[in-house]
């Protein structure tokens, strides 16, 4: 079925800010996806500021040309889709590579953050990287731990002194 021009100036539009207003984005395969999943996935997408969307090619070719992408993602072939996100690209890659693990139906073909080219590799290693709130957890965790042993040497100390103050007292009376 053939796309009219005003359809097709409408579709260039809305890649260019796609690719524009977002921090990055992932290029993948979606010929094999049925319609269950990728309800599911863009459920998933939208609780971590991402989104799905299925491209015509031809033109997200031009958007890409346009915006002035890598040229390494320029280069792909067949049914393809993009996941694009706010800012943190690890929860969509987990998403991606958690559904190519059951269903085999989705794969990765390269993507953009932050100006930079990932290729297919790359981009599934974002998904072995914990999330933001993961990594700002840890860091906590690990900024008080230091602060916690001192409280508890201090705090021993002083239950020391407590429990021989208190022997010292009862061997008195």
């Amino acid at each position: 079925m053939a796309i009219s021009r005003d359809k097709k100036t409408q579709l260039l539009k809305e890649y260019k800010k796609i690719l524009k207003d977002h921090e990055g984005y992932f290029l993948v395969s979606s010929d094999n996806i049925d319609t269950t999943t990728v309800t599911e996935l863009k459920k998933e997408l939208q609780n971590s500021n991402s989104s799905f969307k299925v491209l015509k090619n031809s033109i997200f070719k031009i958007a890409l040309q346009d915006t002035d992408q890598p040229v390494e993602v320029q280069n792909f072939d067949g049914a393809t889709a993009v996941i694009y996100f706010e800012e943190d690209p690890t929860t969509p890659a987990k998403l991606v590579k958690e559904i190519q693990k059951d269903t085999e139906a989705m794969g990765a073909k390269g993507g953009v953050y932050e100006g930079q080219f990932l290729n297919e590799e790359k981009v599934m290693q974002l998904a072995e990287i914990p999330s933001r709130e993961q990594l700002l957890s840890m860091l906590v965790g690990s900024m008080s731990a230091p602060l916690s042993g001192f409280i508890n040497a201090i705090t021993g100390n002083v239950r020391g002194l407590t429990v021989a103050l208190k022997g010292i007292s009862e061997k008195e009376s």
